[in-house]
């Protein structure tokens, strides 16, 4: 199913995407001509649950460049982010964390939610882009998604157990 999403999204498009470099947290570079590209720690909002990242409303790319790492412990292994769209999400449409791992550091793991139910999760209908054991992303394909608010959560899972956070991330929401 995996190779059959990354066609179906484009895999010119995402591979361009997971391409660029990660910028750091006091950088905004552009990602592409169509993308909107804003400083993840310039956001309204804290990340946590009650008080998501606030993206607002998604109308073809946004990236949230330099999010600070996730790490081990209560409160600070996950991170939400608010968005809102006004359209079905389109072929192509993907949202997940850009990263690029190296050493002990874990991945970052998308999950969507629409209210209090969890629409898609990583371990499920998630998937890498990169080559293992550097991956540098893990993305939801999102086509077909209807028109309404929606809260991306970003997790570093468990394992490996020896890795204590995650890199600095990047956020990308597309819609096709």
């Amino acid at each position: 199913m995996t190779r059959t999403v990354l066609t179906r999204i484009g895999l010119t498009a995402l591979l361009a995407l997971a391409a660029q470099p990660l910028a750091s947290p006091a950088t905004a570079a552009e990602t592409g001509a169509s993308a909107v590209t804003v400083n993840c720690r310039s956001l309204p909002g804290s990340g946590s649950f009650s008080n998501p990242l606030r993206l607002g409303v998604v109308r073809g790319t946004v990236v949230a460049v330099g999010c600070p790492p996730l790490s081990s412990g209560a409160g600070y292994v996950s991170r939400y982010f608010l968005f809102s769209t006004t359209r079905t999400a389109g072929r192509g449409s993907v949202a997940g964390a850009r990263f690029r791992l190296s050493g002990n550091l874990s991945a970052v793991h998308p999950r969507l939610a629409s209210g209090a139910v969890t629409v898609l999760r990583s371990p499920q209908h998630g998937f890498w882009t990169g080559s293992s054991p550097n991956f540098t992303g893990r993305y939801l394909p999102i086509t077909g998604l209807n028109p309404g608010t929606y809260r991306l959560g970003v997790e570093k899972l468990r394992s490996p157990l020896s890795s204590l956070s995650t890199p600095y991330f990047d956020i990308v929401i597309a819609l096709g």
